[in-house]
């Protein structure tokens, strides 16, 4: 029972989407661009680099909420739909991840902030293309 209530007021306590990142085929995110059909990242200079599914919900998670910080248990309940095992440290991954493939320096991220004790945050310009 404990369990349903920590998963409902989770649910309860999730950040709306920005109208702007909504559905749309291409979100422009500071020199990058997400395709969202191909579910890829277009660099500044041409290049694509692929991203896995895993990869592509959470991104998708971060430019719908721009600016917004996310827990941990948000991000898996918006990317997985699943709830944080107690020591379920599998976003951190994902993140990390996610990193290595949209930041310039993955050692000093730029586009997704760590917030400690409270989670990521996307701090990047997210537009409509």
């Amino acid at each position: 029972m404990a369990r349903i209530k920590a998963v409902m007021r989770r649910a309860q306590s999730l950040p709306t989407p920005t109208r702007a990142a909504v559905r749309a085929e291409k979100i422009q995110f500071e020199d990058k661009v997400l395709d969202v059909g191909r579910r890829e990242v277009v660099e500044g200079d041409g290049v694509a680099v692929p991203l896995s599914d895993a990869e592509f919900r959470l991104l998708c998670v971060f430019l719908e909420r721009p600016g917004v910080v996310l827990s941990r248990d948000q991000l898996l309940d918006l990317t997985s739909g699943r709830p944080a095992e107690v020591w379920d440290r599998s976003i951190d991954n994902q993140v990390s991840r996610l990193r290595r493939k949209i930041e310039a320096d993955p050692a000093q991220p730029a586009l997704i902030k760590t917030c400690w004790g409270d989670g990521y945050q996307f701090v990047g310009k997210v537009r409509k293309s």
